[in-house]
């Protein structure tokens, strides 16, 4: 089993690709690329962070840092515990080496036999045997090594691991608050989520697996398409490079008419007309090379992420696929709805002969790349040189949408139709509020943006209640939310509803 297991997952996906080595507090970021937290901190350090976002060092997507720095991206529980896991296989099955017993209090440091699920410790029998018969560990779930090393041992000991609540570290999460979207425990669900709905660990968990293993299957289908699109383009930079050839020596052949009327004045063209086809066929190589290059990139993004969606089914545990889950959806989603490109075509490449004297004219090549005169979604002309398709998407003029608000430079934009971008203003959000009084009823702010302050919107929400600042907590998601930080740094969107407690 260890064999299959590690052969399955590359060493990639356990190592952090900025250091090169086994993730050391692993933080995960939104486009689903894991490094270790220290590394991505000397990363910001290194690189220009704008509005609180970093660039993923791996696809280059930007991803908000909910507290301004690492500390607030989501720890990769799968990914730490999937790494000790095969390290546990790697040494159960390491041959010639002695396994000896890891218990503190064991003054033989005998030959391990066993294994602790719950204190994670491997123990030798006469350990085995202390640790059973002790009250505080005699229910622990002890394995055999061998049994360990059984087929299919590792995922199902994984999948049957239990997770302690962080609020009441003697209960097991067993539970899912839909209303929250957080895993609990029994006591969380009868005291903080009571009046929440909520359904058991494992039925959401299979419901985002099937979820997951859908958005999986589409994304499958978008990298066969990459595939065909990186083969085709191949095709063309060899079609460009025979096209070279023989136009080059087409202008050779007709060199060689003209030698004998004005060698000199021919040659000086001649060299002149090879540069300049050249100078043509490297910038259409340089292009499709480009292109190749973007579907190659964008065909590894996608089966990078493929990996970590399917391994996270493959081997992640219903807590941790219940952490890393709704993102890892969201994320396949994202990459299932983008457009795939159309592959345009360059103009022909050709030689006109002209052999005509005294001019001497030697000829011209032609399949030059001109300037686009198309223009973008913004109304701006391209003004770039590029396959036919391929507009620039970068623009510095200001788009006003319906509302009135300026949205930004259009590069923002891109090729997305204008109309139907939603405006970053809001026009309100919900407070649920509790009144000894009233009873619960909500109040609605108006005008929210999501750059606004949480101490911003809770000074508007206190001209309506009426109450003292340090009195109001706002909670959201099952977090409380800080002053000093925006709404979107806790995904509040507009028209969300957040909880006021008084």
């Amino acid at each position: 089993m260890a064999a299959s297991l590690l052969k399955e997952i590359s060493n990639d996906f356990l190592e952090c690709q900025i250091c090169l080595q086994p993730f050391h507090a692993p933080k995960i970021l939104p486009c689903l690329h894991t490094f270790c937290k220290e590394c991505l901190a000397e990363y910001t350090k290194a690189h220009s962070v704008e509005d609180d976002q970093i660039e993923c060092p791996t696809c280059r997507c930007k991803s908000p840092l909910p507290s301004g720095n690492v500390d607030g991206l989501k720890n990769n529980f799968f990914v730490e515990s999937l790494k000790d896991t095969v390290n546990l296989h790697k040494t159960l099955h390491s041959e010639g080496q002695g396994i000896v017993c890891s218990d503190p209090y064991c003054d033989s440091k005998g030959p391990a036999a066993s294994r602790c699920l719950n204190c994670d410790e491997l123990l030798c029998d006469e350990c085995v045997a202390a640790h059973l018969r002790i009250k505080v560990t005699r229910d622990h779930t002890v394995l055999g090594l061998d049994e360990l090393r059984g087929e299919g041992q590792a995922l199902s000991v994984r999948n049957g691991q239990q997770h302690t609540c962080s609020e009441h570290t003697d209960e097991v999460v067993k539970f899912f608050c839909e209303t929250c979207q957080v895993p609990m425990c029994r006591h969380c669900a009868l005291l903080k989520h009571r009046e929440h709905s909520f359904t058991h660990l494992k039925e959401h968990s299979a419901l985002v697996r099937a979820e997951v293993q859908g958005q999986i299957d589409k994304v499958k289908s978008k990298t066969i398409v990459y595939r065909v699109i990186r083969f085709k383009l191949q095709n063309q930079i060899e079609e460009e490079k025979q096209a070279e050839k023989v136009i080059d020596q087409q202008i050779v052949d007709t060199a060689s008419k003209l030698k004998k009327i004005i060698i000199s004045e021919v040659d000086r063209e001649k060299e002149s007309l090879r540069v300049e086809n050249r100078k043509i066929s490297a910038f259409r190589q340089k292009l499709l090379l480009s292109e190749k290059d973007d579907a190659g990139s964008k065909l590894a993004y996608l089966g990078s992420t493929v990996e970590f969606a399917e391994n996270l089914l493959s081997y992640g545990s219903d807590y941790q696929i219940t952490v890393v889950g709704s993102d890892t959806k969201k994320r396949l989603e994202i990459l299932e709805a983008e457009s795939v490109p159309s592959i345009g075509q360059m103009p022909p490449r050709t030689f006109d002969e002209n052999t005509k004297t005294p001019s001497f004219t030697l000829g011209s090549v032609h399949g030059d790349i001109k300037e686009c005169e198309l223009k973008l979604p913004c109304g701006h002309p391209c003004g770039d040189a590029h396959l036919v398709g391929r507009c620039k998407t970068s623009c510095l003029a200001q788009i006003k949408l319906k509302c009135g608000h300026l949205l930004g430079p259009c590069y923002e934009v891109g090729n997305v139709d204008v109309n139907k971008i939603s405006c970053p203003k809001g026009h309100q959000i919900f407070v649920q509020l509790q009144s000894e009084e009233k009873g619960p009823y909500t109040i609605s702010v108006n005008d929210v943006s999501l750059v606004d302050s949480v101490a911003s919107i809770k000074k508007r929400c206190r001209v309506k209640v009426g109450k003292g600042n340090a009195a109001l907590k706002f909670v959201f998601a099952g977090k409380t939310l800080r002053d000093d930080l925006k709404l979107e740094d806790y995904g509040v969107g507009f028209q969300s509803t957040i909880f006021l407690n008084m």
